[in-house]
């Protein structure tokens, strides 16, 4: 019988890979309202930007951030706006009659730790600049009707992508979603964090943690124990040198949303 075993550490190129942590970047979360919407209905695409997973914090540039809608047949772009009633981004899309993504990118910002606290630019900007990183961020949220998984499992080329490996809104109340970690194309060995809408109201606390493994599946897969119904978000985040002089890290996040109701 095949036993599964922690993946080996991966070495892509010649950078080496850490566990993205930085407590001053914001998760970046893709959500819809109504969260109950059936294909053909309109529905408001919600991109937060927070520490605290159901509570946005503040809004991205909107200058900075692109979204689409993924479906077998093509993407569509989605206009995106500045919130008047949150501090989020809003855009409006129709739900389709079958599985599609909801992709949402923030492009590569980078922040500076000053002296005086973090600010945006880099060492050029700011001589006093302790380190330099550049934050960029993807989020997925899996919409439409459920089952399709020939498209579901698809990777979408995202830089930092959690794939999974079947529909994770057929996953019952105490079973696993399972997916698999991949970082430009190649599977990643790292930590998985994931949690659920109303867990807690703590910033930046998650409800389920878990390192990749090899399986039959594959290297740089996560098992995630669904605990309760509603909205789930899964986490990943990798630490790579940043190709700009004066910028020492690119540091990447990535979060996939989906509804469970069993």
């Amino acid at each position: 019988m095949f036993q599964p075993k922690f993946a080996a550490s991966m070495v892509i190129g010649a950078a080496t890979l850490l566990i993205g942590l930085s407590a001053n970047a914001h998760e970046f979360i893709a959500s819809q309202s109504p969260a109950t919407a059936k294909p053909g209905e309109n529905a408001t695409l919600i991109l937060d930007s927070t520490h605290q997973f159901g509570l946005p914090e503040e809004a991205e540039g909107v200058n900075d951030v692109r979204a689409a809608l993924i479906t077998a047949g093509g993407t569509n772009d989605i206009a995106i706006s500045q919130n008047d009633d949150a501090p989020n981004l809003i855009g409006t899309f129709e739900v389709p009659d079958t599985a599609a993504w909801i992709s949402g990118h923030r492009l590569g910002v980078v922040w500076s730790q000053t002296p005086d606290g973090w600010q945006a630019g880099g060492a050029d900007e700011h001589p006093d600049a302790i380190a330099s990183t550049r934050y960029e961020k993807f989020a997925k949220l899996l919409v439409g009707t459920e089952g399709a998984a020939d498209f579901v499992t698809k990777p979408l080329g995202d830089a930092l992508e959690i794939v999974p490996l079947s529909d994770p809104r057929d996953t019952k109340v105490g079973e696993d979603a399972e997916f698999q970690i991949l970082l430009n194309g190649h599977p990643l060995t790292t930590s998985v964090l994931a949690t659920y809408a109303g867990f807690t109201e703590t910033p930046s606390s998650w409800a389920y943690a878990t390192e990749t493994l090899s399986t039959e599946a594959g290297s740089g897969i996560a098992k995630i124990r669904v605990s309760a119904p509603g909205l789930w978000i899964v986490r990943v985040a990798a630490d790579m040198p940043d190709a700009e002089e004066g910028v020492g890290n690119h540091n990447i996040r990535a979060t996939l949303s989906f509804a469970v109701d069993k």
